[in-house]
C-alpha cells in the first residue's frame, strides 16, 4: 500500500512538473478578470492559451523535425491566431516562419530546421499567438540541437 501511494505521488510530481506553466492567456478575455475563477481548468472566456511539448525538441545539425503548436480556446473565443517565434538560436529556422491557426482548427504543424553550422546547446524559444482582437499569448518552446 505504502508502495502504491508513493508512486501515486512521484507520478504527479512528473505530470505537474511536465505541464507548461511558462504560458500566457491572449485574446480579449484575457484582460478581463472578473470571468475567472479559482477552479476554472481552462482558459478564461473570450481567450486562449498556447501549448509546446513538453520535453525539448532534439535536432543534430543538419537535422528538421515537426512541432506541434495547441491552442487551447475559452469560451466564445473563435478568432484566427497568428504564430511569431522570437529569440530562434543562430542557425535554426522555423517553416512556415508565421503559420495561422484557423478558428476551427486545434493546431499549427511546424518544421524545425538545424543548418549544418547551426549553434549547438539548449535553448528557450518565445512563441507568441496574435489574435485579431486582445493581447498575445505566449509559451515557450525548448530546442536542444546537437553536433552531427
Amino acid at each position: 500500500m505504502k508502495s502504491m501511494c508513493a508512486g501515486l505521488f512521484v507520478a504527479a510530481i512528473a505530470i505537474s512538473a511536465g505541464c507548461n506553466y511558462k504560458s500566457t492567456p491572449g485574446g480579449p478575455g484575457a484582460t478581463n478578470t472578473s470571468n475567472r475563477t479559482g477552479t476554472q481548468l481552462g482558459p478564461a472566456e473570450n481567450s486562449f492559451n498556447l501549448s509546446t511539448p513538453t520535453l525539448a525538441t532534439r535536432l543534430k545539425q543538419g537535422e528538421a523535425k515537426e512541432v506541434t503548436v495547441s491552442i487551447q480556446r475559452g469560451k466564445n473565443f473563435d478568432q484566427n491566431v497568428t504564430l511569431k517565434f522570437e529569440g530562434m538560436p543562430d542557425g535554426v529556422a522555423i517553416d512556415p516562419a508565421s503559420p495561422t491557426i484557423k478558428h476551427g482548427d486545434k493546431e499549427a504543424k511546424v518544421n524545425v530546421k538545424a543548418a549544418d553550422n547551426a549553434a549547438v546547446g539548449d535553448f528557450t524559444v518565445k512563441v507568441m499567438g496574435h489574435p485579431k482582437e486582445g493581447p498575445d499569448s505566449t509559451s515557450e518552446l525548448k530546442l536542444n540541437i546537437s553536433q552531427k
